[in-house]
């Protein structure tokens, strides 16, 4: 019985370990989005937003706008996630930003072109 303990701890510890490097990465993620929230109007328990209608509970990725929605009914509220800043400070006068293609996350990926 003790031995089956400590296995069972040692199985808990190394899985503690990876369930904080699973959290580290998906914050390191989020490191470079922008956060918001904000109010929609309610309707038949779906957030109303441009030409969406977003169930409760329910997210969803955009291209156009390159953004990630998801809806809290009860709040009347959007959670969103959109791409961090990219600038080209320190880049030659030559030099573009050229987006990603794709829905979010995929339409984050700008990359810097110099001619």
């Amino acid at each position: 019985c003790k031995r089956r303990a400590v296995a069972t701890m040692r199985f808990v510890q190394r899985r503690g370990l990876g369930t904080l490097f699973l959290l580290l990465c998906v914050f390191a993620s989020l490191a470079t989005a922008a956060v918001f929230v904000q109010p929609v109007d309610v309707k038949n328990k779906q957030c109303i937003w441009k030409k969406y209608a977003i169930p409760d509970g329910a997210h969803i990725n955009l291209a156009n706008p390159c953004i990630s929605l998801t809806c809290d009914t009860r709040l009347k509220y959007l959670r969103g996630a959109s791409c961090g800043r990219v600038s080209l400070d320190g880049y030659p006068k030559n030099c573009t930003l050229k987006k990603g293609k794709g829905i979010y996350p995929k339409c984050c990926k700008t990359h810097v072109v110099c001619t």
